[in-house]
């Protein structure tokens, strides 16, 4: 396939309908997004805390390409392509700490800033300044570390004036990682971002959170009273008990098609944060000193997702691994000063655990549907609206792309 065929499928998919099949199951679509458009976007690949020391690096995979983000002397975080100069072996297998990068194949050795330091026996006329290892774009936003393979750092300039106040605030620069669970989940990467940003499926899917998160009533329930209750008591939340002393703008965090979104909201039903009983798990985090019962979010689309309570943090992780492969990754993060004994993982892990392995199972068994012989695109209920506007969003910037390529 073509971007010229490609660019035909496209103008075919109905508005406010699912895509056609080929969109999740065909390799030549998923090739042409990963050389294109997936390697345009950002994605998480790590919190700070993993990449502190000047020395310290860590190796991850992104869209099959291994990628070393290293804290140079300076303190600088750069992020490199994982391929020696010499002959292209793999230079770092696991997260370490060094004064310099070695490839283990023939001692070509890097400094931190990537420019090669040495390499033994090279005729004279090689030029060893021009071999540098390969830069891929990489960025620090308050804490969490972004990447992409061929995005411009500088477009995520807006969105860092934006978020740092609001992460500062919540520590988390200087917060650590209490826990980070995988959920390899068999499915285009797709429907697996389709299905996080609807709650049309929380109430016969997830109990659990529906438990906890009062504004389901809002998002997962086409029914004005419910709707209106919640948004009352949310305005009261913002009037009488929201902190104060928050950067972070007094709106409910949506996500929705704009660049980036961020907010906060109450997390209902007088809890103090999200465990089952709603009482705290770890001490505060950040500058905040007192339970006002909420939760901000942070959103970069596509891929970008972190929400923060008064106690913990979440860091979502979604990463393309084939055409019918998503990793997704949770990070639960906790005040860098709190001690072992004061973080309950368990009961802090407890809701977006439950949540996620049950929205493995559901994307999975959405995933087997897709490739029936009977599958046509369906409909999009009123109730998922973020979803119809992801995928509208997708394919106006794939159609884009497939017109630059045209024209090139």
């Amino acid at each position: 396939m073509n971007t010229t065929e490609l660019r035909h499928l496209i103008d075919r998919q109905r508005p406010g309908w699912s895509l056609e099949q080929h969109f999740y199951v065909s390799p030549e679509i998923y090739e042409l997004e990963r050389r294109g458009w997936l390697a345009a976007q950002w994605y998480v690949l790590g919190h700070v805390s993993e990449v502190r020391e000047p020395g310290s690096f860590i190796v991850r995979e992104l869209l099959g390409e291994s990628l070393l983000l290293v804290r140079d002397a300076a303190g600088v975080l750069r992020g490199f392509y994982n391929v020696c100069r010499h002959r292209g072996s793999r230079i770092c297998e696991k997260d370490g700490r060094a004064g310099a990068l070695v490839c283990p194949y023939h001692g070509w050795s890097y400094r931190l800033d990537g420019s090669l330091r040495s390499a033994a026996a090279m005729p004279a006329e090689i030029d060893l300044t021009q071999l540098r290892l390969h830069p891929v774009p990489v960025r620090e936003i308050g804490g969490i570390i972004l990447g992409s393979l061929t995005a411009d750092p500088a477009a995520l300039d807006e969105i860092q004036q934006a978020f740092e106040p609001g992460l500062a605030y919540l520590g988390i620069p200087n917060a650590r990682i209490a826990a980070r669970r995988s959920y390899p989940t068999y499915a285009n990467w797709k429907l697996a971002m389709e299905n996080f940003v609807e709650c049309y499926h929380c109430f016969p899917c997830h109990p659990e959170y529906c438990s906890v998160m009062g504004h389901v009533d809002l998002y997962a329930r086409d029914l004005p009273g419910p709707a209106a209750a919640w948004t009352e008591r949310e305005t009261r939340w913002f009037q009488e008990e929201a902190d104060r002393d928050s950067p972070i703008p007094e709106q409910g965090f949506l996500l929705t098609r704009r660049k980036f979104s961020q907010g906060r909201g109450p997390i209902g039903a007088g809890r103090k944060t999200q465990s089952q009983d709603g009482q705290p798990v770890a001490p505060f985090l950040g500058k905040q000193r007192r339970f006002d019962g909420g939760a901000s979010g942070f959103g970069v689309n596509p891929f970008v997702f972190l929400q923060a309570m008064n106690d913990h943090a979440v860091l979502f992780q979604f990463l393309p691994r084939g055409v019918e492969h998503t990793d997704v990754l949770i990070s639960w993060l906790v005040d860098g000063s709190a001690r072992e004994a004061e973080v309950d993982v368990p009961r802090m892990v407890w809701m977006w655990d439950v949540t996620t392995v049950q929205d493995k199972a559901i994307i999975e068994r959405n995933a087997a549907g897709v490739r029936s012989r009977v599958y046509t695109p369906g409909p999009y209920s009123k109730l998922e609206s973020g979803t119809a506007g992801y995928i509208k969003g997708y394919l106006e910037e794939l159609r884009s792309m497939c017109a630059r390529a045209v024209a090139a």
